[in-house]
């Protein structure tokens, strides 16, 4: 058979060239090459860490794992908001405090009448058992806690503080204090903002808007 080959060839046949070779990975990066370019042109929105990842088997199983942690997250804070509002409507508490949740955060909406004296910013204690089931959900959870203090648009005209913005100021400060001292919530996590009368959620022309505008909100972001 060798000799049949030679004879017919014009030349001898040599075993593996080199210049074959580098033909051959050259061939292999070019259809590599294009290969990626077709992933990207149908899948426009990939990124390409996302793409290396996949290759990366150890990666692409820490990719899942962080998923699956973040749907379970997301469920267990759901639980909490949940059992959070059942506990506040056993307190009596349906019409004074409420508990809303969305994709993006859980807001505990607190009348201030429950917790303050009309223009003063230190809470009573009755009034800050109030603040005990929020403190468990606020511990059981790791993320920040934004504590805000909401007024009316009724201008002060007696009291300790001069302004509606000083007087949500010193209520946030408040229930920031309270949660450290009283609930062991991290000081680290927690931030309070006042807005005074300037974020109402309801008309100030009316004596009911006035009353869900006085308020404390505690937001738990979910992001």
């Amino acid at each position: 058979m060798k000799f049949f080959i030679e004879r017919y060839s014009g030349k001898k046949i040599e075993d593996n060239p080199l210049w074959l070779v580098v033909l051959s990975d050259i061939m292999t990066n070019l259809m590599l090459f294009f290969l990626i370019l077709y992933v990207f042109t149908i899948h426009p929105d990939l990124q390409a860490s996302q793409f290396m990842e996949g290759f990366d088997q150890d990666a692409a199983k820490a990719q899942k794992q962080q998923k699956a942690e973040e749907v379970l997250k997301k469920f267990t804070e759901e639980d909490l908001a949940k059992k959070l509002a059942e506990d506040l409507l056993k307190a009596g508490l349906k019409d004074m405090a409420e508990v809303q949740i969305t994709a993006r955060q859980i807001k505990i909406n607190i009348a201030a009448p429950v917790l303050f004296e009309s223009g003063k910013a230190e809470i009573t204690g009755p009034a800050a058992k109030v603040l005990g089931p929020v403190a468990q959900v606020l511990n059981t959870l790791p993320n920040d806690v934004i504590i805000e203090g909401h007024t009316d648009a009724v201008p002060i005209k007696s009291g300790d503080y001069p302004t509606n913005w000083q007087l949500s100021a010193a209520r946030a400060n408040a229930v920031v204090a309270l949660l450290a001292a009283s609930y062991s919530v991290p000081e680290a996590r927690m931030v309070a903002a006042a807005y005074g009368e300037h974020r109402p959620v309801a008309d100030n022309a009316t004596r009911e808007g006035r009353a869900l505008n006085r308020r404390i909100e505690i937001i738990v972001p979910r992001e």
